[in-house]
């Protein structure tokens, strides 16, 4: 795309980095803003401080050239400007935090133009961005939303592992201020994208992201609830499951898994929450789905060291080999945050002394901050008195988990969070001990 527009992003999380090589990729001059200098420098050189296949791909080609990066923004010459940063929730209070949307908004007070667009990309509460982020503009330059500059919300809805293929090919939500700022956005995201959906106003496209996520979370807890109970029952869910779904439309009950993990599933729930707290509205469906993809953790932690306690095993001294530390393993990733692995661990850690984890993505120091020994799927094996998958990372297929056995200690068990293997298979010899989520 040829065009004169230069796009500043602010923010190069996850997020913005991605977007803004999406951008640079399809011809748009970028500029990538981010207060971190370690961040910065590392982008400078052409290195990723996460894992996302394809990025560094994308910084050899484009890096220095119509993709900068800088932690500040030093010129009027960008006349686009897209924030993507970080809107966590406070622990304890479950209320969103917008100290960083604020931040990256004022810093660009001083560099907005007549004829500029800007465009919110961060998660935020129905609201943020007209009565806010778009206010804080006005009021900090002097300029009018529609009449000066433009402005409209455009959700994030990528997959971390995937995000540069969806960047193309999943629809864009655009959420306007009026119609000139609809043409300036669509113009901008259709440089890489021609499926653009058009919703009435700013409102609508907030919605939508946290309705995605908090949708997920609450299907995925049905899913997760069901297992807990075939669990007691002495049953089998994911074969519940399976004989449910089978050429039946009606249903698409999803796979249980050990929790719900990532640092968007854990946390738009909570600014759904929130909102409808000031609006009075029941969440309680909400709130409950939340709680039990929080318990489901909790719940694997103390079927390991029931299943310990009930083999006559020494809990303390025993072995428990994890693999999977990222939050999901399908598409990969090096994102360790709200990892239900981390949670897992941090459950055993007072009563096991010998926890060992591997994953094929992430860093050993990243894994071994969190106080355990990282090793190879090999040795992880050896001496192992449990052994838990815990994502489905493409390491953990197709092992000959019989033969690695051989040198764990007996009985083993093996817990297959997502049933990867055959339960008959891996006991055939009688010495090994199969379970899963939804199977005790």
């Amino acid at each position: 795309m040829k065009t004169n527009d230069r796009v500043c992003v602010l923010g190069m999380g996850f997020i913005g980095l991605t977007l803004a090589a999406t951008l640079a990729e399809a011809g748009v001059k970028v500029l990538g803003v981010d207060v971190s200098a370690d961040v910065i420098n590392a982008l400078k050189r052409k290195k990723c401080y996460f894992f996302e296949p394809g990025i560094e791909e994308l910084l050899t080609k484009h890096a220095g050239r119509n993709l900068k990066f800088d932690v500040r923004l030093k010129d009027k010459s960008c006349n686009y400007y897209i924030i993507c940063v970080g809107t966590p929730i406070d622990p304890v209070s479950h209320k969103p935090k917008l100290e960083y949307i604020q931040n990256a908004a004022r810093s660009i007070f001083p560099y907005i133009e007549k004829g500029d667009t800007v465009i919110l990309r961060s998660t935020v509460p129905m609201g943020t961005s007209r009565t806010l982020i778009m206010r804080m503009i006005e009021d900090g330059t002097g300029l009018k939303a529609g009449k000066d500059f433009s402005f409209g919300f455009v959700p994030e809805r990528t997959v971390e592992g995937n995000a540069l293929y969806e960047q193309k090919n999943i629809p864009q939500i655009i959420g306007a201020f009026d119609k000139k700022s609809d043409k300036k956005i669509a113009k901008i995201f259709s440089a890489f994208n021609g499926k653009l959906i058009y919703v009435p106003d700013i409102e609508h496209a907030e919605l939508c992201k946290i309705i995605d996520n908090t949708y997920r979370d609450v299907v995925f807890s049905y899913a997760n609830q069901m297992a807990m109970i075939c669990e007691e029952l002495g049953l089998d869910f994911n074969m519940v499951r399976h004989a449910c779904n089978t050429e039946y439309d009606r249903n698409g009950i999803p796979a249980p898994s050990p929790g719900v993990g990532g640092a968007c599933l854990t946390k738009d729930p909570y600014i759904l929450i929130d909102l409808c707290n000031k609006l009075n509205i029941n969440t309680e469906l909400i709130k409950a789905a939340r709680e039990i993809n929080k318990a489901a953790v909790f719940h694997l932690a103390k079927k390991i060291l029931n299943r310990l306690s009930a083999l006559g095993k020494n809990v303390c001294s025993s072995k428990i080999f994890i693999m999977g530390v990222a939050f999901k393993g399908d598409p990969e990733t090096s994102d360790t945050r709200f990892s239900t692995t981390i949670d897992l661990i941090n459950y055993l850690k007072p009563f096991c002394s010998r926890l060992y984890c591997y994953d094929g993505i992430v860093p050993r120091e990243e894994i071994e901050v969190n106080g355990v020994k990282s090793c190879s799927i090999r040795d992880g094996f050896v001496h192992a008195d449990a052994v838990v998958i815990m994502n489905v990372h493409k390491s953990h297929r197709d092992l000959d988990v019989r033969k690695l056995a051989e040198k764990a200690n007996r009985p083993l068990i093996f817990i297959d969070c997502w049933g990867l293997y055959d339960k008959q298979s891996i006991e055939a010899g009688g010495d090994i001990i199969y379970s899963s989520v939804g199977l005790y």
